[in-house]
């Protein structure tokens, strides 16, 4: 997870502190889960990257001796029309500055990268042609396909790539993604304003790139993935300590990938066309419209046919329905969790033994055994876990699970945490301490099917059980997204603790760095629950240096006990994914680290 400072945001700001009587935004806004993981780790176990070998490839030329000579097929031609329907889009599809997952879905259909992830899991060329290390480990070259434009016809060279990585090494970089190059030699100097010249990522001729890093390190590889942008067009103001302009550039993309932009329209829809000099494989589907669905109601969406697809569908009345009315389904681990995290830095939750107190009297437990509850195949469709990792990563031991504080529901040590902690019952009936009511500001989407359930349990266990005065205030997903990371430094003293949940695009529990790393706290950073601790930072930069996965698993075990221990976030569910689908749409793969997007490049529409 990845961040910096504060980013222009699509809110209007409003003055009025909505914890105050009265002044609860009550904008319908439902953005389910927040992607604030992009690609920021390298192998999986036993996969090293390498150069790709080269196959033979077989003459075909007809020749005097052949028998016949065929007509050569027809090309394939894109064709047809998927409606995807997602929650809300901001619009902002700058690959550098974006934060919504479902601003991401545009972002991975516009651009492209060096290396992306195949259905495997394992990093293959997109971009790239081929790759190769130094023979000390610290620096990669990439040789680069020559064929490839950006959809307004314009050449994809080494020095696009080079200009992408300047913005995100830049000390004026506002975005979320810095973590990509700080390991990368001169940025120290770069950063510093000490030098204008950033030898991180160097262009050896137009189409050879180099990534050069400080360390041979695990993770350098993972870095060498985020979207290529044309400086032609997105560095047109650009210089060294000033990417406004770069920043500025966020709804009109231009990126070299198999989607451009054709409209998009606040809180509607966001309408792509094929990129008609996409030089890549696959990607057969005309036109993709993201149209903009109500939780509530975008199942009746889909089987009514205004939709063709919802993914990452997590209900189980909603997967019933789809599998009773004949939809295709895919499922598949999920590589994430739903989540809430406490202001570690303000307020009671501030204090370890309170967050405890709170998870101890958090039935995790029963929301997911009733929440995830498939009557129609008596299944319950997520867990529950205690680590911080995701489901699919190779972090996970059982050793790991066994020595996990496990935090089953207990209201009376979670009274006794609060009375430890000087938190008691005062006379006005809540938890007092100094003569301080003890006040919970709990930041929530107004609508939302979870929030739904979680919420009227925390007032009974939270509120009535443990006496503690809870103040929900129901904000636009922007404006939580304002309050915990665009401009978090302002707004700290506002909330107490938010749920959201999180997709994570890898294997590496790398992941958790900018998480929980002290150096990610504050405006624009990903360390959103503004969580120090000097062991887990040194934990965390010794780990993304060990090479081999098996040294590295203790390390990462180390962490996720103290973060256990601290309570520093607390998961409520790991769960299934569903994606539900048309049976138009054939040929549709997807996995827990390949979603619907990738899933497109194999899949057709099929009236």
């Amino acid at each position: 997870m990845n961040l910096r400072i504060y980013i222009k945001s699509s809110v209007e700001k409003k003055s009025t502190d909505p914890f105050e009587e009265g002044g609860l935004f009550m904008k319908k806004s439902l953005i389910l889960f927040l992607c604030l993981v992009m690609v920021s780790t390298a192998f999986l176990a036993g996969c090293s990257p390498k150069a790709e070998d080269t196959a033979p490839v077989a003459d075909t030329t007809p020749t005097s001796e052949d028998p016949t000579t065929e007509e050569p097929a027809a090309t394939e031609e894109p064709s047809g029309t998927l409606v995807v329907g997602i929650e809300e889009a901001s619009g902002n599809f700058n690959p550098l500055y974006y934060s919504s997952s479902y601003d991401g879905y545009v972002v991975d259909m516009v651009f492209e990268s060096l290396i992306a992830r195949n259905f495997d899991g394992e990093f293959e060329g997109v971009v790239a042609d081929s790759w190769e290390y130094s023979e000390d480990g610290k620096s990669i070259t990439f040789n680069m396909k020559k064929d490839l434009v950006f959809s307004d016809g314009q050449p994809l060279t080494a020095n696009d790539v080079v200009f992408t990585y300047k913005v995100l090494a830049d000390p004026s970089y506002t975005g979320r993604y810095s973590s990509a190059v700080k390991d990368m030699v001169s940025y120290d100097e770069y950063y510093a304003g000490e030098t204008d010249e950033f030898t991180g990522v160097v262009a050896l001729d137009d189409y050879t790139v180099q990534f050069n890093f400080k360390e041979a390190l695990r993770v350098n590889f993972a870095n060498c993935t985020y979207q290529i942008l044309p400086e032609h067009y997105y560095g047109v103001d650009f210089e060294p300590g000033n990417t406004a302009g770069v920043e500025a550039l966020s709804t009109d993309a231009v990126g070299s990938g198999p989607y451009l932009i054709s409209q998009f329209k606040e809180k509607e829809l966001v309408y792509l066309e094929r990129n008609p000099l996409y030089k890549g494989e696959g990607y057969m589907i005309q036109d993709i419209i993201l149209k903009f669905v109500d939780q509530t109601t975008d199942i009746v969406e889909l089987t009514s046919g205004n939709v063709d697809l919802l993914a990452g569908v997590i209900e189980p009345t909603k997967i019933a329905e789809a599998r009773n009315n004949g939809f295709s389904i895919n499922s598949y681990n999920r590589s994430g969790y739903g989540y809430i995290k406490t202001n570690n830095e303000f307020g009671p939750t501030a204090d370890k033994l309170v967050r405890q107190a709170l998870y101890y009297s958090f039935n995790t437990k029963e929301f997911v055994n009733s929440y995830y509850y498939d009557k129609d195949t008596d299944q319950v469709l997520a867990s529950t876990q205690y680590h911080p990792f995701s489901q699919v990563s190779w972090a996970i031991t059982d050793e790991l699970k066994a020595e996990m504080i496990e935090y089953d529901f207990d209201l009376e040590k979670a009274k006794a945490l609060m009375d430890e902690a000087g938190w008691v019952v005062g006379p006005s009936g809540f938890r007092e301490k100094d003569g301080v009511v003890m006040e919970l500001n709990i930041a929530a989407m107004p609508d939302h099917d979870i929030l739904a359930t979680l919420i009227p349990m925390w007032e009974r266990d939270w509120g009535q059980g443990l006496g503690v005065k809870l103040n929900i205030a129901y904000l636009e997903f922007n404006t939580i997204l304002d309050y915990v990371i665009y401009n978090s430094d302002a707004n700290v003293d506002k909330w107490s603790l938010f749920f959201l949940a999180t997709s994570i695009t890898t294997p590496d529990p790398h992941s958790l760095y900018t998480t929980f790393h002290s150096d990610y706290i504050g405006s624009g950073n990903d360390n959103t629950s503004r969580y120090s601790n000097p062991r887990v930072d040194e934990l965390l930069d010794e780990a993304k240096g060990i090479m081999d996965i098996e040294e590295a698993k203790p390390i990462y075990a180390e962490i996720a006990k103290i973060l256990n221990e601290d309570a520093a976030m607390m998961p409520v569910y790991a769960n299934t994914y569903f994606d539900l689908y048309n049976p138009k749409l054939v040929d549709m793969k997807t996995s827990s680290l390949y979603g619907w997007v990738k899933g497109l490049k194999d899949a057709k529409i099929v009236e």
